[in-house]
């Protein structure tokens, strides 16, 4: 038999928490085992973002490195937990009448979903800090919570697959992203034109191959910051970085937050001072 958890109710103790109308935004620490993980549902909407530790969850999409953002409908059965015990994720839940609501409103998929989308990073990261300061208005909350959740409103996956050679390239890419790529490289392995790979890549993946090379090294390093005790020095030069100023720069421009504080954010109650929060708001209109 599944369980059924409330709106709120997680596998895990809470760091902090607010409490809205219909919505609640937590910041947890897993402390359940995962082989005692059971399968379960959740009688509302809820958006998980794994902020520390290896997230196993069966939700549709690319599994990549890194933080990953997860959708879950209400109702739906699953079994997302952490690798180990070494996990903390940020939550929000909606209640059961606004996942009615917003469910129907706004045309939300009725399976899982998983995000590793740099825009939608930007605004989960955002959202968790501005949650962390007591400060912050429920306003505030409710609208960069209700933005978080329409990104994943009438989601369409390209019908067309690619071709198997441009999936070779794909994981190319991934598996070499600390390496000098060139795209006369790639495509030299490949057997294929560097012009016509180029095109068919931005066709069926909507980003050029630099544009997912530069995505791989940062989730990578984001990785690396989530799951290990490295210094940012050692993490940049594992990466394919030049030097920890580079990473630093990258993160700034992928998670609109340095590396050493998404390294306090994936460890620690997150914490703002009053000019950041003001800057974190305005980001997200």
């Amino acid at each position: 038999m599944n369980n059924t958890f409330a709106a709120g109710q997680y596998y895990g103790t809470k760091n902090f928490e607010r409490n809205l109308h219909g919505l609640q935004l937590k910041h947890l620490e897993a402390t359940v085992p995962e082989h005692e993980v059971a399968e379960h549902r959740h009688d509302g909407i809820h958006l998980v973002l794994a902020t520390r530790g290896t997230y196993l969850s069966s939700a549709y999409g690319e599994h990549r490195e890194g933080p990953v953002l997860v959708f879950n409908p209400a109702e739906v059965i699953h079994r997302d937990r952490f690798k180990a015990c070494d996990g903390r994720f940020f939550a929000v839940s909606f209640s059961q009448e606004l996942s009615i609501e917003f469910g129907d409103r706004l045309h939300l998929p009725n399976f899982a979903l998983r995000s590793h989308r740099k825009d939608d990073m930007r605004l989960a990261y955002s959202l968790m800090r501005m949650a962390a300061c007591p400060d912050t208005t429920t306003l505030d909350l409710e609208c960069a919570s209700i933005t978080l959740l329409t990104q994943f409103a009438s989601q369409k996956t390209l019908s067309n697959a690619a071709p198997p050679w441009l999936q070779q390239v794909k994981e190319m890419i991934a598996d070499r992203s600390e390496d000098d790529l060139t795209i006369n490289q790639l495509a030299q392995e490949v057997g294929v034109h560097r012009a016509y790979l180029s095109r068919q890549y931005q066709y069926h993946f909507a980003c050029s191959p630099g544009d997912d090379l530069r995505r791989r090294r940062i989730e990578r390093a984001a990785h690396f910051l989530m799951t290990t005790g490295e210094s940012l020095v050692d993490i940049a030069q594992r990466c394919g970085y030049c030097d920890q100023s580079h990473l630093h720069r990258a993160f700034m421009q992928h998670f609109g937050i340095s590396p050493k504080s998404f390294r306090q954010l994936c460890s620690h109650k997150p914490a703002l001072d009053e000019n950041d929060l003001v800057t974190k708001i305005q980001d997200l209109h």
